[in-house]
């Protein structure tokens, strides 16, 4: 009986925060649109309700108008920076989202929504400039990039700085880029990869809201292979987010070339795998809930407030995560910013 009793209780705790995440019932709940196509690449408006209707300010935004402070913390700390929100309102910053200068550029490890008025916050970061560690400026800006998704989606998957920077070094070896050290927004700056960012702007910036107007956000395939989903709480967030997540998935169209094409039947069975995926709570720095999704074929994570969605992000699983060793020394960082 005892035995009994406490599988039962054992059930009901586990039960109880995935009946508590927005995410199953979102994605759900939400329609695949046909994919508006440009060369290789192709995007799926995702349309439906996700729980949210407002807006936040984002990073970038912030940074720009002296509403929030991003400093390296302790002199120097590659996998940690430190943050305040100065504002009046929530500020949003994305996982994959690029802040530039201080002793090396970092992108944001997961998902964060800063409170008003915030006392200073740690935020995990990733070093996307390996080769850097001196000071170009007292704290962080913002160019308002964000990485690749094959990026993202390696630091999702593998949660290592290693891989990361791998992946990296990749990507701009397929675009044929070299730089004095390994920073990713060198890609951005490349006079070929802008020619061609312009090209796909061109086609797909403005006609996908213009098509889509309910669009709450994406799913992302080159070729056959998908590249990512990235699902906001609102319209009016997503189309914030759009013009520099199209920059994102254009370079990752630049630098593969796989054959084949995505279905949209394809998109809603990978979508209904992750509502039904296990969601594991992490914590969360600022404001909000957030879990990790783990599914067999597809990984990702999302952030929450009030039971209403911010942001959630789907990419393919890998199936060799990394080891314990490698997040170990993910975390103990470096004094040189070469490890």
């Amino acid at each position: 009986m005892k035995q009994t009793l406490a599988s039962a209780l054992l059930a009901i705790a586990i039960a109880a925060p995935l009946a508590a995440n927005p995410a199953s019932e979102a994605l759900r709940g939400l329609s695949v649109r046909p994919a508006l196509t440009h060369g290789n690449l192709a995007i799926f408006p995702l349309v439906g309700p996700t729980g949210g209707t407002g807006s936040y300010l984002t990073l970038d935004r912030a940074i720009e108008r002296g509403l929030i402070e991003v400093q390296e913390k302790d002199g120097g700390v590659v996998n940690t920076v430190r943050v305040r929100n100065t504002s009046d309102g929530h500020v949003f910053g994305l996982a994959g989202e690029i802040i530039v200068g201080a002793k090396q550029n970092r992108m944001l490890e997961r998902d964060v929504l800063l409170p008003p008025k915030s006392d200073w916050l740690e935020l995990a970061v990733y070093c996307v400039e390996q080769g850097r560690w001196h000071e170009t400026s007292d704290k962080f800006g913002s160019l308002g990039q964000v990485a690749a998704g094959r990026v993202r989606g390696k630091a999702a998957n593998t949660r290592s700085q290693g891989a990361v920077w791998a992946e990296i070094s990749e990507n701009k070896a397929d675009l044929g880029i070299a730089a004095p050290t390994s920073r990713f927004d060198a890609v951005y700056e490349d006079e070929t990869v802008q020619q061609r960012l312009k090209e796909y702007r061109e086609k797909l910036e403005t006609p996908l809201p213009n098509l889509a107007p309910g669009a709450v956000g994406v799913a992302v395939a080159v070729g056959d292979r998908l590249v990512c989903v990235d699902i906001f709480g609102s319209p009016a967030m997503f189309r914030s987010l759009w013009p520099r997540l199209l920059e994102s998935y254009v370079v990752d169209a630049l630098a593969r070339k796989p054959t084949g094409t995505m279905t949209a039947d394809a998109v809603r069975t990978l979508l209904l795998d992750a509502a039904a995926a296990p969601k594991v709570a992490l914590p969360t720095i600022g404001t909000g809930q957030s879990w990790r999704i783990e599914g067999t074929n597809v990984t990702g994570s999302v952030l929450a407030r009030d039971k209403e969605i911010v942001h959630l992000d789907l990419f393919p699983a890998e199936q060799t995560p990394s080891t314990p060793l490698e997040l170990d020394i993910r975390r103990q960082g470096s004094h040189n910013g070469t490890r």
